[in-house]
């Protein structure tokens, strides 16, 4: 009995810790060369987007355009994605994802390049419809393919790293751009100039990253020719419109908020591109480690219990973001309600992916890729002309946002709780997932 007592009062600090480093030292060294070259790739796209979502709504703040007019561009990009999504999704099925990826680097280094130059709203926002659609066909690349590229044992790391990486890459570019801009503001005594001359120079990260995703090696499309990719979308059509609807409602209570948080820090707090830049970076860097640790969460928890907590738990951030006066208080708001939502992220592709048959992933990925656009050209939109007529008021946007994730959250338990092991035995009538075969669907 003392024998026992002595071993159950032990010291076991450090052991739990070592399976979980070890496994994933393990996942690292796993990971392909294919999936290596895109990481470093996708690190360059990361830091060129982080330029125009930190700055671009200062510079047409300060160029004299109304929040409403302001909502309308950051829609734009929104409409790229709608634009490209049928398309897109039958391009990543039948071609090589490589020669994609380097078109859509290319794309968005002319287009960020000369945005800021262009001479009317309208032009700008027909160059942020065009960033938007290269952007959307790098973005939803990303999910099927690294899904090729990797075993089982790897996958969920990977894909968490694979967020993480691009995230971290924002963080620097948040970091930097808006201290540049400040710079050249005080320099050139113009800072309209300042922040266009940092919005045109994001094109040149972009374009880094093109020898990185030439140099990737793939053979084949992702999907033979003989498959009959639109009967296996109808086959699974049930299957699509799960993943779709929470999508959906989470992309909606986002759009209404998310574009304006830069202008909440200016309106409310009187901050500057310094602070807003620091601000970005600071959430991206918890987004990064939060992306890190999602393959332990989705290990405990499962896929769709993870979701649900993270989402959940963002909200009670938002409310405090809605109502308080105190800037230290909105930023600790800020940034764990980013760390918290964005961490969804790489959980969703993983669990998407391993849901979904050959000849769905791309479809899976663009058709929640279209939601976002859509729900980005209405939410900005509306979000905007509330601004506009009620003189500022964060807090109706972001109680109508809470409200939105409440619902998105029960959404995802309900429809893809059947999906996922640790929730299906809880939930009754799984559904069926078709499986294509080359040459006939089942």
């Amino acid at each position: 009995a003392d024998s026992q007592r002595r071993t159950m009062t032990r010291p076991v600090r450090s052991v739990p810790c070592a399976p979980v480093t070890s496994r994933y030292m393990d996942d690292l060294r796993k990971i392909r060369p294919a999936a290596r070259l895109f990481l470093f790739g996708s690190a360059w796209m990361g830091a060129a987007l982080a330029v125009p979502w930190a700055l671009l709504q200062l510079y047409l703040d300060r160029l004299g355009y109304a929040k409403a007019q302001i909502g309308v561009m950051q829609s734009a990009e929104a409409w790229g994605h709608v634009l490209i999504a049928a398309p897109g999704a039958l391009l990543l099925a039948r071609w090589r994802t490589p020669p994609l990826l380097v078109l859509a680097s290319l794309g968005s280094a002319i287009a960020l390049a000369v945005l800021p130059w262009l001479p009317t709203l309208g032009a700008m926002q027909a160059c942020k419809v065009a960033i938007g659609a290269c952007w959307w066909l790098h973005y939803v690349a990303i999910a099927p393919f690294l899904h090729r590229h990797s075993g089982a044992e790897e996958r969920s790391t990977l894909f968490g790293l694979a967020e993480a990486v691009h995230t971290g890459a924002m963080v620097v570019g948040f970091f930097v751009c808006g201290r540049l801009a400040e710079f050249l503001a005080e320099k050139l005594d113009d800072p309209v100039r300042g922040l266009a001359i940092v919005l045109s120079a994001s094109g040149a990260l972009a374009l880094v990253s093109v020898p990185f995703y030439a140099a990737i090696r793939e053979e084949s499309p992702p999907v033979e020719r003989d498959v009959k990719i639109l009967d296996t979308w109808i086959a699974n059509r049930g299957l699509l419109l799960r993943f779709l609807v929470p999508q959906a409602v989470v992309a909606l209570g986002a759009g209404l908020v998310i574009p304006f948080l830069g202008l909440y820090f200016q309106d409310r707090f009187q901050r500057g591109p310094t602070a807003i830049g620091d601000l970005n970076a600071a959430w991206q860097l918890l987004a990064t480690l939060a992306f890190l640790v999602s393959p332990l969460l989705v290990r405990r928890l499962g896929f769709v219990r993870s979701m649900v907590a993270v989402e959940l738990a963002s909200i009670p951030f938002f409310l405090v973001l809605a109502f308080t006066t105190s800037y230290p208080v909105a930023v600790g708001a800020f940034l764990l309600r980013g760390a918290l939502m964005n961490s969804a992220s790489p959980i969703l592709k993983t669990f998407m992916m391993e849901a979904s048959p050959a000849g769905t992933r791309e479809a899976q990925v663009v058709l929640n890729s279209a939601a976002w656009g859509v729900a980005w050209i209405v939410g900005p939109w509306v979000g905007g002309r509330i601004l506009d007529a009620t003189g500022n008021d964060y807090a109706i946007l972001m109680c109508a946002t809470v409200v939105l994730y409440a619902g998105a959250s029960i959404a995802t338990y309900v429809l893809l709780g059947p999906l996922d092991p640790r929730v299906r035995g809880r939930i009754q009538g799984e559904p069926e997932v078709v499986r294509a075969t080359p040459g006939e669907v089942e």
